[in-house]
């Protein structure tokens, strides 16, 4: 890649597996959730969770890796760290975690080593890769033993599952699918659902949540615009491209905009991002880069402070109204800097999409707001170790993909435009 700076957590070195261990370790904080939560549940239910949390335990001192590919899935990972973090309390999301987390299992079941029941009602069930079932009337119960997954209505009957297609017939249910964008080997999917707890919950001042929405257009729609936009990432940017595996699962469609661009992510969900349809695959292919990058360094926020001032120290921004704490910034300039990259690879290919006026102002008006965020971080921050060692990067591929530029006399004043 023409000598790009290679740098933590924003372009990868090839064969890099950091975003992959950071996933891993949050992935363990999941876990723990999983296996201590408790609370609010009627008698029974209590009861049922005592024991699933028992058998886990056993099956993760013996065999840990299936229990933790199966927590992964961000329909129970989401949760658990929304739990984790305090969000939302236990007697809410239990309920929506463990058949989910069953259903996960069934792919193990000659692992279980006892049935487990969950003697509860259930509304919706996620199946990983599949998609979402959802009844009404809610289910009466689940069981997970070796011979598979079965689930139960009030009226006794009873349905054995092993794909979410056995179930699409039981009880009235309604799917809600996923739908594979760019190459399978990805492992990336447009969900029609969403189950995060904290999706309506908004911090940009400008947007009011994030209900899924295709805007008028089509799942095909999506997927080929989509597409178009990782064609773009792959050519330019091998490297992140191919860490997109591990760093994100999901794109959630919300709506369609043709003039700007709304995206969002969470502390919470380090693996999804939400995104509105645009009608420019460059446009796309930032908002991509933009919200995976957030993820990677709320990956990192798990598990060190980054910077120890991260939300006591306060800052103007002049493509906000809101007042931004230095997170804040860091935030945007660690998403910001890899899309200067992506425009940085795609002019030196002399990829057409680089040979216009639009693309040639828009690069500019990263670079100079690049320019203007790495200021504030730099005079403002103050870094743990791994923290310097991520400013330290962004500030040395910024000044790589910015020497034909002369930004001198940018300050504070421009910031990342989103």
């Amino acid at each position: 890649m023409e000598n790009l700076p290679l740098t933590f957590l924003s372009v990868p070195r090839e064969g890099e597996r950091t975003a992959d261990k950071l996933c891993h370790k949050v992935n363990l904080i999941a876990l723990r959730q999983l296996l201590t939560m408790g609370g609010g549940l009627p008698g029974r239910a209590s009861e049922s969770l005592r024991k699933i949390q028992f058998v886990l335990q056993q099956m993760v001192r013996e065999t840990p890796k299936p229990v933790l590919e199966v927590i992964s899935s961000p329909d129970i990972q989401i949760p658990l760290l929304v739990m984790a973090a305090g969000l939302r309390s236990p007697e809410l999301l239990i309920p929506r975690i463990v058949p989910n987390v069953l259903a996960g299992l069934r792919h193990h079941r000659g692992l279980i080593p006892e049935a487990l029941l969950w003697d509860h009602s259930v509304d919706e069930i996620v199946f990983a890769g599949e998609g979402r079932l959802c009844w009404q009337p809610p289910l009466k119960a689940l069981l997970l033993d070796p011979a598979g997954l079965a689930v139960e209505n009030e009226r006794g009957e009873r349905k054995n599952i092993t794909s979410m297609s056995d179930a699409e017939d039981f009880n009235g249910a309604s799917k809600g699918g996923l739908h594979v964008i760019g190459s399978p080997d990805l492992g990336l999917h447009l969900g029609l659902f969403d189950t995060n707890p904290l999706a309506m919950d908004e911090a940009h001042p400008d947007k009011s949540g994030n209900r899924i929405s295709l805007g008028n257009h089509s799942i095909e729609d999506w997927q080929q615009s989509l597409s178009d936009a990782l064609n773009l990432i792959q050519i330019a940017l091998p490297t992140w491209y191919e860490e997109l595996a591990c760093t994100t699962q999901r794109i959630l469609p919300v709506g369609y905009e043709p003039e700007m661009h709304l995206s969002a992510s969470y502390r919470e969900a380090p693996g999804i991002v939400y995104m509105t349809l645009h009608p420019d695959p460059l446009t796309m292919a930032e908002a991509l880069i933009h919200e995976t990058q957030h993820g990677k360094l709320n990956l990192l926020s798990w598990l060190d402070p980054v910077l120890h001032n991260a939300y006591s120290d306060w800052c103007e921004s002049p493509v906000r109204p809101d007042l931004r704490p230095v997170m804040g910034v860091l935030l945007a300039v660690h998403a910001f800097v890899p899309v200067a990259a992506l425009h940085h690879q795609l002019a030196v290919i002399d990829h057409p999409i680089s040979r216009t006026r639009k693309f040639q102002d828009r690069r500019l008006q990263v670079l100079e707001g690049n320019a203007g965020g790495l200021a504030v971080v730099r005079d403002t921050a103050d870094p743990s170790a791994f923290g310097k060692k991520l400013i330290d990067g962004l500030h040395a591929c910024h000044e790589f993909v910015s020497r034909d530029y002369n930004l001198s006399g940018v300050g504070q004043q421009a910031m990342p435009p989103g």
